[in-house]
């Protein structure tokens, strides 16, 4: 059967972080721990830190070996089409060619006198309110000033060369199609020219990332890059909107007129700005679909490849404003893609939805989401299940996780990925999350998703009303469609996004259903919005004399293509829903396919279905990740209920009810958990009834906890002192990041030598393991004033780069240890932290500043929970277990549940006398042991597996939200100097005995 055990295809993707000299040894042994791991492939990403030079004799060599290698282990290799990111410029390679190729802009200049010269597009002279706002404007042809006036001066911008993060160089025009077709030709075409046999099969596609007409253009739009506002330099702000040399005469094509004589209506609320604003971003969308989109779609279509990615900035509306819209652009994708970054999940409610749309309008089997990234060193099971979950059930269906790094040195380990390293302790039990988003995966990309509400997405709106100048209106716009959204959430109505670009292509009216593509929908929402697109309208109308149900949140749009117009004079049986609170009401009163009643009201209950064939698929997700919530579930007419489980691929009968021609399925979802149902049709009248059972006994297993450790426990010692020569003495000591930023940094060649400082209590029983990255700017290193062989390791760590020296506990001493290591400065700065291994316990002294080795604890006293990382494992990195001897009866007729709360652990592995029970990634669990104990005295074992977090890092902030390459390395006010560290263990583990109800 395709669920136990499903195709390479429905596997996850990762980021293979290319980000070193590449050996063609190691890419074939990272491909087969990659492999086992669960993965079906991987990105072939160049990223930063690479030093083979990209698309050289030397990267292809690499790529060759990578999918050689990938035939014989029967995985796939994707092509990444740039060098980081974001994808048009080739590494440079593109952009060193030709000046004109660089990436353009239309800024505005207000001054009180006018500029004129070569790159003057256009110039307008002023009268002004008491706002200093443009009231009416006129173009002129020549220089001149006046206090009287202000003039608006609109000058062609082109991106100079010196941008690093470009190679040197700037980003690249993508709004010119010659651009695009010089980029297809460098980036893309040589791999076809290279490895044609393995086209289409071994290497399936090509991944984009993050293309934008953003980059490298100044202060557009108002967004991440905020103006100062009041300027320094000149009396008002410059302003920008993206252009190219070709768009004048593309825009009179199109739209009849000459935007110059427009421009000042872009920026300022004059003359027909609705219009012009909207004709221009419509204008701006289209081109750059054109040139970038579609051609690059265009050529991989006829070259066997996929097309997949995700484009810049797609979490809002004003935000994806540096794509003009990004949903356009998903009908030129055969695999269409978002970013989804950070420990959080309702940011991408909106990119989600909107990816998923056009999936399912334009018949796009496979949805893509870059996943993972910001999440650092941990990222337990629960959080890779809980974003993973909220994106499968909102319309994803393939991981492409970020990432996994090809080298940990330096740098190269605190990129902004989560750090998916088979040096990570969960590394051999990964398999188990991928084998469970495997199977969701092979079941969410079949048939087709059951959706009959249709919410017209606002771009049209949120262009017509923006100005670089003041975005408000635009924002509350975009702030109310994202409540709408949620707002559906809340009353578990499931929904897709209508673009209306999309709609002018593909829409149209069959009966009393909306059509967009293959969808048929029966509800059309338009939410807050001022200007609807004619074609839309022209729908809508039809649609509505089919009595087709359209609702209109707050009020009916004022403008059709950006002119002025009394829509309801179109649409007369329109639902005005005055507060977007009030669509619960209405849609109780409906007889939907699907209903989905719940004690949830925040919108943490998310269900996907889907209609495959004859069966029906449920996905249902609690999102919630501290409370549990219970789902009653009805289905329009009489099925046959299977519960299928993802994580074994075990298949078992639900218990359901038939009542008034709607099946009925309940069930608690604890937090963070979710159930996939699939509904066969029954011709059967049917009533099963669930056996019920009342708790008799709750046994907390408090008392003494045995502990066994794994692997070696570990200090890690990332402060350091400086040895000042000129003054003969020793700094204070500072953290790495500090003297890397004031002593290496800027003394390129020179000589820097580094102590480094531990505490010994009780002299441990075995030498200790001194473990440093043991690179070229490594030159003496000592213990105690003895000096070390770096020549003599005794072995590795996680990775090549970090070697192990063997330090006899003859050269220790009780108190006070010093490592003395001397560094070269190099032109790639990199100073890292160093550290010490071996059987002991470590303690925290000096407010948690400073790391002592002391006597090992053999076991603990536990009363609701523990915390280990507090006795005597504050770094530990590995696996570790907590073991007890308990009592128990066992009767006939009574289950026996194993409750744990807050489980602090990248995942855990349940044991009872000896046999392995679950596989435990939820903080909040419920496990069946029933079977596993007998009367009288048992062992249970709860085997804890930790993640590279807490020695890794970011060790000196707490976990943000997003965690970044600054996150490690940047001393701020959010820098703590004592060691910050996430908990191992558990708040509470229980025993709950159950009988049954007579």
């Amino acid at each position: 059967m395709i669920f136990k055990d499903p195709f390479v295809e429905y596997r996850g993707v990762p980021f293979y972080s290319l980000n070193d000299t590449l050996d063609p040894d190691k890419i074939r042994e990272h491909l087969k721990k990659i492999k086992e791991a669960g993965f079906g492939g991987v990105f072939f990403h160049a990223r930063e830190g690479l030093a083979t030079p990209f698309l050289s004799e030397e990267w292809f060599n690499a790529f060759s070996t990578a999918v050689k290698e990938a035939e014989s282990l029967g995985i796939k290799i994707w092509i990444y089409d740039e060098d980081r990111w974001p994808s048009g410029t080739a590494g440079g390679l593109v952009a060193s060619e030709k000046s004109s190729y660089a990436a353009k802009a239309l800024i505005m200049i207000i001054d009180n006198k006018s500029f004129f010269g070569e790159n003057t597009l256009a110039v307008f002279r002023c009268e002004y309110d008491d706002k200093i706002l443009p009231r009416k404007c006129e173009m002129i042809n020549r220089s001149e000033g006046s206090s009287r006036y202000i003039y608006l001066s609109f000058i062609r911008h082109v991106a100079s060369p010196g941008d690093v993060w470009f190679s040197g160089f700037y980003y690249t025009d993508l709004l010119d199609p010659d651009v695009v077709k010089r980029f297809i030709e460098i980036a893309m075409k040589p791999y076809l020219e290279r490895f044609r046999e393995y086209i289409g099969n071994v290497v399936p596609g090509v991944f984009t990332d993050e293309p934008n007409i953003h980059d490298s253009r100044p202060r557009f739009p108002v967004w991440w890059k905020k103006i100062s506002i009041p300027p320094r330099g000149s009396r008002f702000p410059i302003y920008a909107v993206p252009w190219t040399d070709r768009f004048r005469e593309y825009f009179a094509k199109i739209n009849g007129y000459d935007i110059l004589e427009k421009l000042p209506e872009l920026f300022f609320d004059i003359g027909d700005y609705v219009k012009t604003r909207y004709d221009f971003w419509k204008t701006i969308t289209r081109l750059f679909v054109e040139s970038f989109s579609k051609q690059i779609y265009e050529w991989c279509d006829l070259h066997k490849l996929m097309f997949t990615g995700h484009y810049l900035a797609e979490d809002d509306l004003l935000s994806q404003m540096v794509v003009g819209s990004v949903m356009p652009h998903y009908e030129y994708m055969h695999v269409p893609g978002i970013d989804h970054l950070g420990l959080q999940i309702w940011g991408s409610l909106l990119t989600a939805k909107q990816v998923s749309s056009v999936a399912e309008q334009l018949e796009r089997k496979r949805v893509l989401s870059e996943t993972y990234g910001c999440l650092g060193n941990y990222g337990s099971f629960e959080d890779r299940k809980w974003i993973g979950d909220f994106l499968y059930v909102l319309g994803i269906n393939l991981l492409n996780h970020h990432l996994i790094p090809y080298s940990l040195r330096g740098r190269r380990k605190a990129d902004y990925g989560l750090n998916i390293h088979w040096g990570q302790p969960w590394w051999r039990y990964n398999r188990y999350i991928e084998d469970y988003f495997s199977r969701l995966s092979y079941v969410l990309s079949q048939g087709r998703r059951v959706v009959e509400v249709l919410i017209i997405h606002p771009i049209y709106s949120v262009w017509s009303t923006y100005t670089p100048v003041n975005d408000k209106i635009a924002r509350e716009i975009n702030d109310k469609y994202l409540k709408l959204l949620k707002e559906f959430t809340k009353i578990h109505v499931d929904f897709e996004l209508g673009d209306e670009m999309i709609i002018e292509r593909h829409g149209d009216v069959d009966k009393n259903f909306f059509v967009i593509g293959a969808k048929r929908y029966k509800y059309v929402i338009l939410p807050p919005m001022i200007n609807i697109g004619g074609r839309t309208l022209e729908l809508l109308k039809r649609f509505n004399e089919n009595n087709g149900v359209i609702i209109a949140v707050e009020r009916l749009p004022e403008y059709v293509d950006g002119v002025k117009k009394d829509v309801s004079k179109e649409l007369r049986d329109v639902i005005i829903i005055d507060k977007i609170e009030d669509l619960k009401k209405f849609f109780e009163r409906q007889d939907l396919m699907i209903k989905i009643f719940s004690d949830d009201v925040d919108g943490n209950i998310l269900y996907h279905a889907r209609e495959v064939d004859q069966d029906l698929v449920l996905f249902i997700v609690n999102v919630d990740r501290e409370k549990e919530h219970y789902v009653e579930i009805s289905v329009r007419g009489s099925y046959d209920v299977e519960r299928w489980d993802p994580f074994t691929g075990s298949i078992f009968n639900e218990m359901s009810e038939y009542k008034e021609e709607r099946t009925w399925i309940r069930k608690r979802l604890l937090p963070a958990h979710s159930v996939l149902f699939v509904l066969k049709p029954s011709k059967e009248i049917h009533k099963i009834i669930e056996k019920r059972f009342r708790e008799k006994t709750l046994m907390r297993l408090s008392g003494e906890w045995q502990i066994y450790r794994k692997d070696p426990n570990m200090i890690v010692l990332d402060y350091a002192q400086v040895y000042i020569e000129r003054d003969n003495v020793w700094s204070d000591p500072m953290p790495l990041p500090r003297i890397r930023d004031e002593y290496m940094s800027n003394n390129i060649g020179s000589k820097i030598l580094l102590r480094y400082s531990f505490h010994i209590k009780n002299m441990p029983e075995k030498d200790l393991e001194l473990i440093i990255e043991k690179t070229e700017v490594v030159k003496k290193l000592a213990v105690n004033g003895h000096e070390i062989d770096l020549s003599k390791p005794v072995g590795s760590w996680i990775d090549p780069v970090f070697m192990i020296y063997k330090i006899s506990r003859d050269l220790l001493r009780e108190g006070e240890n010093h490592v003395e290591i001397e560094y070269v400065s190099s032109l790639e700065p990199e100073l890292e932290p160093i550290y010490m291994r071996g059987d002991f316990g470590v303690e925290l002294i000096n407010n948690d500043k400073t790391p002592m080795i002391t006597m090992e604890k053999k076991s603990v006293l536990i009363d609701h929970g523990v915390n280990l990382v507090k006795e005597g494992y504050p770094f530990y990195s590995g696996e570790i277990s907590l073991i007890k001897r308990f009592s128990v009866e066992k009767r006939d007729g009574e289950k026996i549940i194993l409750r744990i709360k807050g489980l602090e652990a990248s995942l855990a592995i349940l044991k009872i006398n000896g046999r392995e029970v679950n596989k435990i990634i939820n903080r909040y669990s419920e496990t069946d042991v029933t079977e596993y104990l007998t009367s009288g005295e048992n062992v249970i074992e709860l085997l804890l597996v930790s993640s590279l977090r807490n020695i890794l890092g970011p060790l000196h902030r707490k976990d943000p939200i997003h965690t970044a390459p600054e996150t490690f390395y940047i001393i701020d006010n959010t820098w703590s100097d004592s060691y910050i560290l996430r908990p191992l263990g558990f708040e509470e583990i229980s025993l709950i005995t159950y009988e049954e109800e007579r």
